[in-house]
């Protein structure tokens, strides 16, 4: 072994060519499964990071066997109280909050506070490292004024000072006293905010425990199994008493509840590029194998006389493929030693990007940049040795067998060849290349379908006016705004302001904006008769101001815009957009229509979703062009405007601001800020950016898996090149005095040249066959991330299968070039 191990590394040192291009193929290969590892391993397999996170479980409603969003409180408290498979259950929540006081500080920061009672940390397993957990007295409404801060918090704002006890924040307007350190434990994902929350509070209300809050489904709600029990137990459990919820509580009705481990929650959205992705890169490595696989073929021929020395000395076949083993294990561990060199660039690379501008705080937690690791554990490490021995069997297995079996008398004989060896050799090097010429279509297909999507997205007109808009958000505290008409005379004083600032066209204060609306409403068509609550017509629905459209730049179709006469005293008006009119009011004008809010009589309402208890009919007076309003990869959905001043129940104090500029956008937003501290020095601005800049940040994820799948896929096509170009070399080199003889013989340029394109071509069109079967066995994986194109579109899979085709016919141009030089009268007599 130790002499093996010794002419290895000096057969690499006398070969330093093949030895580079053999070493950057797998560092390639296993350096993108091992990153893509890493973020995988960070989002689906690695334990949360909390004592004992197996029992750590998340609740759902459900309806018709699918998951909604949460679970209603009331129904998380009736569950947790009669189960027996949970040690302790909780619901949690979140809400961007004006905090002022952090290190002293009298400046207001907008900051998203967790709403949680103390027993959810102890669910969590997470200690202190100063003071105390909130008390059960402190999840009560009215002795809730306690806060517990994270501990990059305590350092970063308050130097570490072990004091930080007892003092105060105001948060919205009221004082907390600090009563805890927390340790930064709880991830971004769970809270489902872009960066882990630092300041906790109990979660209580005044109407926490109203029963009239049983249909609200938008907490988060966790729990913790009892040792012992399993999940498949708890869930069974969890199903029988939903059952018994839902006879008791006609709101219930229709429903039932579910768990789902914890860690199965945290991809989220991303889980399905995450698979995509694992696929992309096993094929890359798949293709890196076959290419090195056909280079050791190559250079086993090559060294036949050397392998036949061997075996006449007394070595057999056992010896000598331990031998070519060992050659191949040993550039397969540097190919991952330089794998992870790749790999852990990649991770300080997107650990820059998370740290600086080019990934916007309003991305989503689940992001996938947000998953990719900047550092490498030993979980990593240990996967890219897996992947490095799995490597060295795919690509050196099939040429250590081959090597081994040396034809002692036909390989000893002066100039002769293998025979049946080398035809064999030269069939497994087409089948290898045939390999790498599918999975290349593959990889080509799936990237060329997702760039596509990328462009129509990009392409696709929006219904607005997406350029020069300035998004901002504010949050109006009811301790000092303790109803809607104080909200609605800061709203508007603080729109007119804004419309006065130089450069600013239009301004608006709003509660959302596209390309997502996603609040809905209930309401009652004239005249219908529904009596179950999944027949209620539902609208997305947005309360505004009268500046609104405009600001935007909606297209008003028919009708009329709001106005100031529209008065919160007034009869309530409404507009609409086109597939509303055409979804409820079809072949007619809805303008001057009148719908009534909330469902019918004797359907239960869902609170925020009853147009906040008003019962006043609303008239219908304009109807503005579609615009995307539930993502940029989906239709439009029905959409109603209300102005906030007419629909007091749903005028909260959560507002954002669209504001179009003359110039950059951004460079109005310190103006912005001024303008509200001039109107109340507590409230601040918060999540600044630009409309283009929010757009964005909707196909990132796409955007950033194309990019991926571009890089496999040139890789895959390089080495297909480099491939065919071997195997036709190979075939010139084997037969060069035939094609001496056929020029002899009178055969032309044009002939010669053909022969070895169609050798080459046919090995092209076998992978091509071979990645049409693969293309359609995985437009399943990329279906879900398309838009505006088929995950079977023919003239996408033409294209790839034409572009492999032109690769392969360029790699085999140059050794059918070489054809054309061949000397006849040197090839007949044995030169080459």
């Amino acid at each position: 072994m130790g002499q093996d191990l010794i002419y290895a590394l000096r057969l690499m040192r006398r070969a330093p060519g093949f030895t580079l291009v053999a070493v950057a193929t797998l560092a390639l290969g296993i350096g993108a499964n091992t990153a893509i590892f890493s973020v995988v391993d960070a989002a689906l397999l690695r334990p949360l990071p909390f004592p004992d996170s197996v029992g750590l479980v998340r609740f759902f409603s459900t309806s018709n066997g699918g998951a909604l969003a949460g679970m209603s409180r009331l129904d998380m408290r009736d569950l947790a109280a009669a189960s027996r498979s949970f040690e302790g259950a909780v619901v949690t929540d979140r809400w961007r909050k004006n905090v002022a006081g952090i290190g002293g500080s009298f400046d207001p920061e907008e900051t998203a506070v967790g709403l949680a009672p103390g027993a959810y940390f102890e669910i969590l397993r997470i200690r202190p490292i100063l003071g105390r957990l909130f008390t059960p007295a402190e999840d009560v409404y009215g002795n809730h004024y306690v806060a517990a801060i994270g501990a990059s918090l305590w350092r970063t704002r308050y130097a570490s000072d072990p004091s930080v006890l007892g003092r105060t924040l105001r948060i919205n307007g009221e004082s907390y006293a600090i009563v805890a350190v927390l340790p930064d434990a709880v991830p971004a994902w769970m809270t489902q905010t872009s960066a882990p929350v630092s300041i906790w509070t109990p979660y209580t209300a005044p109407d926490m425990w109203d029963e009239r809050g049983r249909t609200s489904r938008d907490d988060v709600c966790l729990g913790r199994l009892k040792p012992g029990v399993s999940v498949e137990q708890a869930r069974s459990e969890i199903a029988a008493l939903a059952g018994r919820l839902a006879a008791d509580h006609p709101v219930d009705r229709g429903l039932g509840a579910t768990i789902v481990p914890l860690a199965d929650t945290r991809a989220g959205p991303v889980r399905p590029l995450l698979f995509t992705l694992c696929g992309a890169v096993a094929m890359v490595l798949l293709i890196a194998c076959a290419n090195l696989a056909g280079l050791l073929l190559a250079r086993n021929a090559a060294r036949s006389r050397e392998l036949a020395l061997r075996a006449a000395l007394g070595a057999g076949r056992g010896r000598l493929a331990r031998q070519l083993l060992l050659e191949t294990g040993l550039l397969s561990l540097a190919g991952g030693l330089a794998g992870l060199a790749v790999a852990w660039a990649a991770g300080q690379a997107f650990a820059r990007i998370k740290s600086g501008e080019t990934l916007p705080y309003t991305s989503p937690s689940n992001a996938l940049p947000h998953f990719w690791p900047a550092a490498l554990d030993l979980r990593v490490l240990a996967f890219a040795l897996a992947v490095s021995v799995v490597t060295a069997l795919l690509f050196g297995l099939a040429p250590a067998m081959t090597g081994a079996r040396v034809s002692l008398m036909d390989t000893l004989k002066e100039g002769g060849r293998s025979g049946d060896a080398g035809a064999g050799r030269q069939r497994l090097r087409r089948a290898l290349v045939t390999a790498e010429v599918g999975l290349s279509l593959v990889l080509v297909f799936a990237a060329a379908l997702l760039a596509q999507t990328v462009v129509r997205l990009g392409r696709r007109d929006p219904g607005f006016r997406s350029d020069h808009l300035l998004l901002a958000h504010i949050y109006i505290p009811p301790s000092r705004y303790p109803d809607s008409e104080a909200i609605s005379r800061f709203c508007d004083a603080l729109a007119q302001r804004l419309r006065s600032i130089p450069g600013m066209l239009e301004a608006s204060v709003t509660t959302s904006y596209p390309p997502s609306l996603p609040w809905r409403q209930m309401f009652t068509l004239p005249g219908s008769d529904v009596s179950r609550p999944e027949d209620v017509p539902v609208t997305r629905f947005a309360a505004v101001d009268t500046g609104y459209l405009r600001t935007i730049g909606l297209t008003l179709l028919r009708g009329r815009n709001f106005s100031d006469s529209d008065t919160a005293q007034g009869a309530p008006v409404a507009i609409v957009n086109e597939e509303f009119a055409r979804r409820f009011f079809p072949g007619v004008d809805p303008v001057g229509r009148t719908i009534r809010p909330g469902p019918p009589e004797g359907v239960q309402p869902v609170p925020l979703q009853d147009f906040g208890g008003s019962r006043r009919e609303i008239t219908i007076v304009g109807v503005v062009r579609d615009f995307v309003n539930d993502g940029l990869a989906r239709p439009p959905a029905p959409q109603l405007f209300a102005l906030y001043r007419q629909v007091p129940g749903l005028n909260f104090g959560f507002k954002d601001i669209v504001a179009r500029t003359s110039g950059a956008p951004e460079g109005a937003a310190p103006a912005v800020a001024r303008e509200v501290k001039s109107l109340d020095p507590e409230i601040p601005l918060g999540e600044v950016r630009s409309m283009e800049t929010h757009m964005g940040t909707q196909t990132a994820d796409r955007r950033f898996t194309t990019v991926l799948l571009g890089l496999f896929a040139g890789l895959g096509i390089a080495l297909a090149l480099i491939g065919a170009y071997g195997v036709v070399s190979y075939l010139v080199a084997q037969r060069t005095q035939e094609l001496g003889v056929r020029l002899a013989l009178g055969a032309g340029p044009g002939d010669i040249l053909w022969l070895v394109l169609r050798y080459g071509l046919s090995i092209g069109l076998a992978g091509v066959a071979l990645g049409f079967a693969g293309s359609f066995a995985a437009r399943r994986s990329v279906s879900s991330l398309l838009y505006g194109i088929a995950p079977s579109d023919p003239w996408t899979l033409a294209g790839a299968a034409a572009l492999l085709l032109l690769v392969v016919a360029a790699a085999s141009a140059i050794p059918a070039a070489r054809a054309l030089r061949i000397d006849p009268v040197a090839a007949l007599r044995g030169g080459r």
